[in-house]
Order: structure tokens, then sequence, then C-alpha cells
């Protein structure tokens, strides 16, 4: 499924639009040449409808489902941010009561920090946002060090490493979580059984001798919607339903 990572999502939709149109007016035109081939004339005698509500029903459940986990991965990284936000800010706060050379120096990083990992959440993320933040971390943990050999409050500096130490397991948890996505084979079952779905549709539709085309279309543009925004949620970097990076741009503002 790399190829839909990457291309933009409103040709996306409209290839799977055009694809359900397609599968509709296959199973129509089958559906008449199965009748022609056994020389009926005549519109057909009507097909169960039951059978066409079960599969679309299903459709709807498979559609719920997978939507489901495209929202969970997009309220487990919003959380995140919040989360990363909080541990940075409480390392902020705790390094002030830090004895300086410590404090002064501990406080410029922590906001060349917080830069980066603002850098590091924007949409076009670039293969140096995530070597800047170990690199920071890296500088962040030696001050730290040096602080607890000299301060006389070892508590207190204990404190600032584990704030600080949470900041960072919570970066790496981030990245996990821009990293995971709807597995391949969910959206690939997912897009299968819309087709063959479209198809029974189609099918019907001959068997009942109407067309229905404008509420057909009217369907299948609200289907190809509903997989695009599921689509779209699944993309953490590039789509346009975007996490919000706004704690963390408060608690920039806040360390001026």
């Amino acid at each position: 499924m790399a190829a839909l990572d990457e291309a933009p999502l409103g040709l996306i939709g409209l290839l799977i639009l055009l694809a359900l149109l397609s599968a509709v007016e296959l199973g129509y035109r089958g559906h008449i040449g199965l009748r022609r081939l056994r020389g009926e004339q005549g519109p057909g005698k009507g097909s169960p409808d039951h059978l066409l509500s079960a599969v679309l029903g299903l459709l709807a459940l498979l559609l719920g489902f997978t939507f489901s986990l495209a929202l969970n991965r997009y309220e487990t990284r919003r959380e995140l941010v919040v989360q990363e936000a909080n541990a940075i800010g409480t390392t902020w706060l705790r390094a002030q009561l830090l004895e300086e050379p410590a404090r002064t120096e501990m406080s410029r990083l922590l906001r060349v920090y917080a830069d980066a990992r603002i850098g590091w959440s924007d949409h076009e993320v670039r293969a140096t946002d995530m070597a800047l933040t170990a690199r920071l971390q890296q500088q962040l943990w030696a001050v730290a060090g040096s602080a607890i050999r000299a301060d006389s409050s070892p508590q207190l500096s204990r404190a600032v490493m584990d704030a600080m130490n949470e900041s960072f397991d919570l970066a790496a948890a981030r990245l996990a979580a821009r990293s995971a996505h709807i597995p391949g084979r969910v959206l690939q079952v997912l897009l299968l059984y819309a087709a063959l779905s479209m198809v029974m549709l189609g099918y019907i539709l001959a068997a009942n001798g109407r067309h229905h085309r404008i509420a057909t279309s009217l369907l299948l543009m609200l289907l190809s919607l509903a997989l695009t925004i599921i689509l779209d949620i699944d993309r953490p970097r590039s789509g346009a339903i975007q996490v919000s990076q706004q704690p963390l741009l408060d608690l920039r503002q806040s360390m001026r």
C-alpha cells in the first residue's frame, strides 16, 4: 500500500469512485449478458433485495471497523503530543530550580529542543529533524549529568532527569505512533469487498430492470468519500487531517 501513501488523496478518491462506478456497470451489464445467453427477453423478474441489504450491511461494518482503527491511531498521536508537551514543560520548570550555570544552559537547550520537536511535527518531515532531536537529547543529558554531580540537592537533579527522560521516551513513542498505519491487508480487503458489493448492486439493479443512476451515483460518492477520509486519517505526515501541535506551541510561548 506504499503507493497510497504517496499519491494525492483527491486522485485516490477519484480513482476509487471510478472503480466503484465501473463495478456497478460490470454487474449491470453482466446480468443483461447472462439473460441474453439464456435466451430470456424483456425485463428481469427481480432479485431478492435482502441479499443486497446483507452485503451492504457487512460493508458498513467493515467501514466502521477500519475507521475505528484509523481514528484510534489519530487519538494516540494527539494524546502523545499533549504528554510530550507536559513532560518538556515539567523539565523546564524543574530546571529553573537548578544552580548556575546548569540552569541557564539547560534552559537554552530546552528552548532549542522544543523548537526541534515543533519542527519535527510539521507536515513535511525531514530526515534531519529526528537527528537534531537525538543530538539535543544527548546535550541535555550531559548537562543534567553535570548538574547532578555539582548540585547540592541530588533529589532535585534526579527529578529533572526523570522528567527529561520521560520527554525523551515520549519522543520515541511519537515516532513509533507516526509510523503505525492501518494494516495494508485490511485496506485491500475493504476495497475489494466494496468493489464486489457494487458488482452485486449492479446485478440486482439489472434484475429489477431499473438503473437508478442518480441514487447509485450518490451512494458511490458517499462510499468513496468515506474511504478517502479513512486514508486521510491514516496519513500522519501528509494528510489533510493533522494532529494539532498547539500544546507544543503554547509550551514554547511560555518558555519566553
